[in-house]
């Protein structure tokens, strides 16, 4: 009899457990499934049909270096061979309120090793000449508008063999929210940039809010594109040393404030599986920028009427495997 009694207090025991696991799971499982649906998920796609493709054409603008679209030959260079990175790809769009699918204003992939503890940003000229899977070739940046994110992925695959698990995107609106949701980043300024950033900023680190911070990251006339994106990866960069030390409820709180800013393609079980994979290694993420392309990497042309970078691909893919992406 004492050992049927002691059988049935042990299945007793073993049975609580079990149920305050089940509900500690779930309760954790609601938390983060309330928190993970405030963020916007990309819409089914709608892509523009390849009858209607349009080409952002340079008005007035003249080129000694114009090419016939049908001269220009395509070579794939090597296989990146990826996976073992997680490459999540922030697309900035250039949409007012109101507005539909724009063209991507900015794109920067996020190459991550979480072995490591690297990551490595990565800024993808929007004029690069590029081909586009399904339509005639064009600027990077219209592949976004006419096929959002899984054109956009298939079209950094097919030219740079960049794979591509995930995209995050902010407009200008919500990119402003951000920087101001973190209180503000500081930010090296140039003589030159803190005349176009105004509000009293001068030359040497300043405190940026978000309108301050969004007038930096946008400046381009001053030198080039390869400027404007060198700053909006400094901006990225600040934001990741404000959070470096930041509390697990401090952490939790700004995520709870941004999720509704920002748009991804990615599940709930995606998100919580790569953050519970690389949040640890946020306080000490090396972190290393880059751009695409790099000098010598393209050559200057006008073709279709656009003043384009028409990349060196091979030579692009060997810089991304052995210099850039954190392998």
């Amino acid at each position: 009899m004492k050992k049927k009694s002691k059988g049935k207090k042990a299945l007793k025991i073993i049975l609580a457990v079990f149920i305050i696991y089940l509900l500690l799971t779930v309760s954790i499982f609601t938390i983060v499934t309330v928190y993970l649906n405030k963020i916007n998920r990309a819409e089914d796609v709608v892509p523009v049909s390849p009858e209607d493709e349009f080409f952002d054409v340079d008005d007035g603008v003249t080129s000694d270096y114009e090419i016939d679209p049908d001269d220009i030959v395509w070579n794939p260079g090597m296989d990146l061979q990826d996976e073992a990175l997680l490459n999540i790809l922030l697309v900035g769009q250039d949409r007012r309120e109101g507005e539909g699918r724009q063209r991507s204003d900015s794109m920067i992939l996020c190459s991550f090793n979480s072995e490591t503890n690297e990551l490595a940003l990565v800024s993808f000229l929007r004029d690069l000449y590029v081909q586009i899977p399904g339509y005639s070739d064009n600027r990077l940046n219209a592949a976004y508008a006419f096929g959002g994110f899984p054109l956009l992925k298939e079209t950094l695959y097919k030219n740079f063999g960049v794979t591509v698990d995930g995209c995050v995107e902010v407009d200008f609106g919500g990119f402003k929210k951000v920087i101001d949701t973190v209180g503000g980043v500081d930010i090296n300024l140039t003589q030159a940039e803190a005349k176009i950033v105004g509000g009293g900023a001068t030359e040497g680190v300043n405190h940026l809010n978000g309108e301050r911070a969004l007038t930096y990251a946008r400046i381009r006339y001053i030198d080039s594109d390869f400027g404007r994106t060198e700053r909006q990866r400094n901006v990225i960069n600040a934001i990741i040393e404000k959070m470096r030390n930041r509390s697990v409820s401090e952490l939790m709180n700004f995520v709870d404030s941004v999720l509704p800013m920002i748009t991804t393609d990615m599940s709930n079980a995606q998100i919580v599986k790569y953050a519970l994979q690389y949040a640890p290694a946020l306080k000490e993420l090396n972190v290393n920028t880059y751009h695409v392309p790099s000098e010598g990497r393209y050559q200057y042309a006008k073709v279709r009427g656009m003043s384009v970078l028409i990349p060196d691909i091979p030579n692009i893919r060997r810089d991304l495997k052995e210099k850039y992406l954190p392998f």
